[in-house]
């Protein structure tokens, strides 16, 4: 499995390293996230305490050991409140403010979703719209890059 290594850097000073695993596996490429989604998740965020937002990406270290930490970065650290599993969504921004699915974490998750390759695609998927449908499933932190104001 390809691995993105992604630096945190919280404003208190805690710093945490995450890896994550590419997701071109389960979509033969990377997934379009519509702009629609994005609207979507802004409000989901705005309408419930359970969801946040903070800047905490200070680097980025791409499968290909090259540094990518200047991209519109988004990372999604998800926890479904009732089977206590979390999951982590990673995901590069493009200009006309669509985005990809780069990468998918924690290891159990990508190794899982590894194990029922079929089921894969749909499972997540259906993820990433259920986070901003069912909004009192899941807390939500959405992770921005730190040099962004």
């Amino acid at each position: 499995m390809k691995t993105w290594k992604v630096f945190l850097k919280f404003s208190d000073g805690t710093e945490k390293e995450l890896e994550l695993f590419d997701a071109n596996v389960y979509f033969n490429g990377y997934l379009r996230l519509k702009k629609s989604y994005f609207i979507r998740l802004v409000k989901a965020i705005k309408m419930t305490k359970k969801y946040t937002t903070g800047h905490a990406i200070e680097k980025i270290i791409g499968p290909d050991a090259k540094e990518w930490t200047l991209n519109a970065w988004m990372l999604l650290l998800i926890k479904d409140n009732e089977k206590k599993k979390p999951f982590w969504l990673f995901i590069k921004r493009e200009k006309d403010l669509s985005g990809l699915l780069i990468a998918i974490g924690p290891k159990a998750f990508a190794e899982y979703n590894n194990n029922n390759m079929l089921e894969a695609k749909r499972d997540i998927k259906r993820l990433i719209n259920y986070i901003i449908v069912y909004l009192n499933k899941f807390n939500c932190s959405v992770l921005l890059p730190n040099y962004l104001p």
